[in-house]
């Protein structure tokens, strides 16, 4: 795709997770939003949260796998269907697109592989075959990576040497605490600064408050 797409305004999805259970999801354990894909009876659900973003105007929309990562599907006993319940993220999406019959993109959402607004501290090799895993799964079916939430820029480190190989760009999402910072302490400027490359088609605050968006706005337009 253009690495230019991000260079005018566009409109990503609506929030997953919060929006199926306001559709009547009914999670299990913490697997949240997961559940939706290991239990048929909600993959409609999944589909029309899709399709109701993209009648709103949305022009990207992100698969369904912030908690499908090996770490959360394993907490919940439910590891063995960590491929199965990745591609069918996908595949849901994919049908949403084509039911929409709109030339919308497809990112694929690569989250934090372990705790959420939290840096992940684990050794390089674990946090890097997780994120592999997942990104291998996902990979064929979406334009481009999301790397979703991140807290450090070790983690975008790994994350990019991952979709590097993969050769998608990568739209790089970082969470920020109310300082304006990542929850590792580092800076926005910081993380373009040492890690952006030539597949990078931009940088978000990625679940974080208006009032933190504010704070980082001349920050984002100084980048």
């Amino acid at each position: 795709m253009d690495l230019n797409y991000f260079k005018k305004i566009r409109i990503l999805d609506a929030g997953m997770g919060q929006e199926l259970l306001s559709r009547g999801l009914v999670t299990k354990g913490t697997l949240w939003s997961a559940t939706s894909l290991i239990d048929e009876k909600f993959n409609n659900l999944v589909i029309d949260t899709h399709l109701s973003s993209i009648e709103g105007g949305a022009e990207v929309i992100l698969t369904n796998t912030f908690t499908t990562r090996r770490v959360r599907m394993e907490q919940n006993q439910v590891g063995d269907l960590f491929q199965f319940a990745n591609q069918r993220a996908c595949e849901l999406a994919l049908k949403a697109k084509e039911l929409s019959k709109k030339n919308i993109f497809i990112a694929g959402s690569l989250p934090a592989q372990n705790d959420t607004y939290e840096v992940d501290k684990r050794e390089k090799n674990i946090i890097e075959k997780d994120f592999f895993d997942q990104a291998i799964i996902i990979n064929p079916y979406i334009d481009f990576f999301y790397l979703d939430v991140l807290s450090s820029g070790r983690e975008v480190e790994i994350a990019l040497d991952i979709t590097n190989k993969l050769n998608k760009p990568v739209l790089v999402g970082l969470h920020l605490k109310k300082n304006g910072m990542l929850p590792s302490g580092e800076t926005i400027t910081k993380i373009v600064k040492k890690y952006k490359n030539t597949s990078w088609l931009g940088v978000v605050a990625a679940c974080v408050s208006l009032e933190i968006i504010e704070k980082i706005s001349d920050e984002l337009k100084a980048l």
